[in-house]
């Protein structure tokens, strides 16, 4: 595994309890990863919901730079992902958005960051997404992902 995968995947935790989350079924691969935040939903978006703001709560991202509908992430290694996003609901609290270039294991990556309210002091932060596996077998790319999502998530949930 290359440097880059290494360091998002030891980004995220344990993988044990996420690999629950996965299909191990043939064809496209699916992963989601949730977290409870201690913080309002509305406070949670204002961070979360910023396209360019993935460097501000996701450890492994250096720098996230946008140009219309794309950013371009730096990740601490020094490797570049682009993404694009694909659709926005700032009252649902959501967005969509795929991967067009970068070193993860992946090819028609489409994913969505949603938040939504747990009550006035609680809320649940998901990253899900689907694609195919490239380079690697599909649970080597899920597991991949997941830790790169919980790497996320775990932040956040650390930052409130």
């Amino acid at each position: 595994m290359n440097k880059t995968l290494s360091t998002l995947v030891i980004c995220g935790s344990a993988l044990t309890a996420s690999c629950a989350h996965m299909d191990s079924m043939d064809g496209q691969a699916s992963v989601t990863e949730s977290v409870k935040v201690n913080a309002p939903a509305a406070e949670v978006w204002a961070l979360v919901g910023e396209f360019n703001d993935l460097n501000r709560w996701h450890p492994a991202v250096k720098l996230s730079k946008q140009v219309s509908d794309r950013r371009y992430l730096t990740l601490q290694d020094g490797a570049e992902i682009v993404e694009e996003e694909t659709s926005r609901d700032n009252s649902g609290m959501n967005y969509s958005y795929r991967i067009l270039s970068g070193p993860l294991p992946v090819e028609a990556y489409n994913a969505t960051i949603s938040v939504t309210s747990m009550g006035d002091s609680q809320s649940k932060v998901t990253w899900q997404s689907t694609f195919d596996a490239k380079g690697m077998s599909r649970p080597e790319a899920e597991a991949v992902i997941s830790g790169v999502y919980r790497g996320g998530l775990d932040q956040l949930q650390r930052m409130y």
